[in-house]
Protein backbone atom coordinates (compact mmCIF):
# COMPACT_ATOMS: atom_id res chain seq x y z
CA UNK A 1 0.00 0.00 0.00
CA UNK A 2 3.14 2.73 0.91
CA UNK A 3 4.57 1.76 -2.68
CA UNK A 4 0.97 2.28 -4.33
CA UNK A 5 0.89 5.63 -2.79
CA UNK A 6 4.06 6.52 -3.52
CA UNK A 7 3.75 5.29 -6.75
CA UNK A 8 0.39 7.73 -7.16
CA UNK A 9 2.07 10.60 -5.83
CA UNK A 10 4.68 10.81 -8.03
CA UNK A 11 2.80 10.39 -11.32
CA UNK A 12 0.97 13.26 -9.92
CA UNK A 13 3.86 15.23 -9.12
CA UNK A 14 4.68 14.31 -12.73
CA UNK A 15 1.61 15.31 -14.52
CA UNK A 16 1.36 18.69 -12.93
CA UNK A 17 4.80 19.42 -13.54
CA UNK A 18 5.41 22.81 -14.86
CA UNK A 19 8.57 22.28 -16.12
CA UNK A 20 7.45 21.53 -19.70
CA UNK A 21 7.03 25.16 -20.41
CA UNK A 22 10.77 26.70 -21.43
CA UNK A 23 11.66 29.64 -21.75
CA UNK A 24 14.33 30.13 -24.59
CA UNK A 25 16.68 33.33 -24.57
CA UNK A 26 18.55 33.97 -27.59
CA UNK A 27 21.41 36.30 -27.64
CA UNK A 28 24.25 37.28 -29.96
CA UNK A 29 28.26 36.74 -28.21
CA UNK A 30 28.43 40.52 -29.18
CA UNK A 31 25.59 41.20 -26.99
CA UNK A 32 26.04 39.39 -23.90
CA UNK A 33 26.37 41.94 -21.79
CA UNK A 34 22.31 42.87 -22.28
CA UNK A 35 21.31 39.04 -21.18
CA UNK A 36 18.33 39.40 -19.57
CA UNK A 37 18.42 37.70 -15.94
CA UNK A 38 15.91 35.13 -15.92
CA UNK A 39 16.70 33.36 -12.59
CA UNK A 40 14.80 32.98 -9.95
CA UNK A 41 11.28 32.63 -12.34
CA UNK A 42 9.39 29.44 -11.32
CA UNK A 43 7.25 26.94 -13.18
CA UNK A 44 9.95 26.87 -16.17
CA UNK A 45 12.81 25.61 -17.63
CA UNK A 46 15.36 28.28 -18.60
CA UNK A 47 17.59 27.59 -21.54
CA UNK A 48 20.31 29.70 -22.96
CA UNK A 49 21.65 29.99 -26.77
CA UNK A 50 23.68 31.88 -28.79
CA UNK A 51 21.91 33.14 -31.95
CA UNK A 52 26.03 31.88 -33.33
CA UNK A 53 24.98 28.69 -32.53
CA UNK A 54 21.32 28.27 -33.88
CA UNK A 55 21.06 26.86 -37.28
CA UNK A 56 20.67 29.29 -40.81
CA UNK A 57 16.90 28.37 -40.62
CA UNK A 58 16.34 29.28 -37.32
CA UNK A 59 18.83 32.30 -37.22
CA UNK A 60 17.03 33.58 -40.06
CA UNK A 61 13.79 33.90 -37.92
CA UNK A 62 15.46 35.77 -35.05
CA UNK A 63 14.47 39.51 -35.91
CA UNK A 64 15.79 41.39 -32.65
CA UNK A 65 18.34 40.59 -30.09
CA UNK A 66 17.99 39.62 -27.38
CA UNK A 67 14.60 37.37 -27.73
CA UNK A 68 13.12 35.33 -25.26
CA UNK A 69 10.32 32.92 -26.64
CA UNK A 70 7.95 31.14 -24.18
CA UNK A 71 7.67 27.88 -24.97
CA UNK A 72 4.92 24.75 -24.68
CA UNK A 73 5.33 20.91 -24.07
CA UNK A 74 5.01 20.95 -27.86
CA UNK A 75 7.08 23.52 -28.73
CA UNK A 76 4.85 25.96 -29.82
CA UNK A 77 5.58 30.07 -29.04
CA UNK A 78 3.15 30.93 -26.39
CA UNK A 79 4.86 34.16 -25.81
CA UNK A 80 7.76 36.58 -26.83
CA UNK A 81 9.22 39.40 -25.87
CA UNK A 82 12.02 41.03 -27.54
CA UNK A 83 14.67 43.73 -27.32
CA UNK A 84 14.36 47.10 -28.67
CA UNK A 85 17.03 49.80 -30.34
CA UNK A 86 18.17 49.35 -27.06
CA UNK A 87 19.25 45.93 -27.80
CA UNK A 88 17.90 44.99 -24.56
CA UNK A 89 14.42 43.39 -23.43
CA UNK A 90 12.82 46.03 -21.41
CA UNK A 91 9.97 43.60 -19.77
CA UNK A 92 9.77 43.19 -16.18
CA UNK A 93 10.55 39.85 -14.88
CA UNK A 94 7.01 40.06 -13.29
CA UNK A 95 5.75 40.12 -16.42
CA UNK A 96 7.18 37.27 -18.07
CA UNK A 97 6.84 35.17 -14.36
CA UNK A 98 2.55 36.11 -15.00
CA UNK A 99 2.72 34.58 -18.19
CA UNK A 100 4.66 31.68 -17.64
CA UNK A 101 1.61 31.36 -14.66
CA UNK A 102 -1.27 31.50 -16.77
CA UNK A 103 0.28 29.36 -19.44
CA UNK A 104 1.09 26.52 -16.58
CA UNK A 105 -2.60 26.75 -15.61
CA UNK A 106 -4.08 25.96 -18.42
Amino acid sequence: MKHLIYVIFVLFICSINAQDLTLLHINAKWNQSNNYDLRGLKNCKVRMTLIEDLNPSMRAQIKSLPTIILLDKNGKPRGQWVGGLSFKVEAKKQEIQDRVNIIAKE
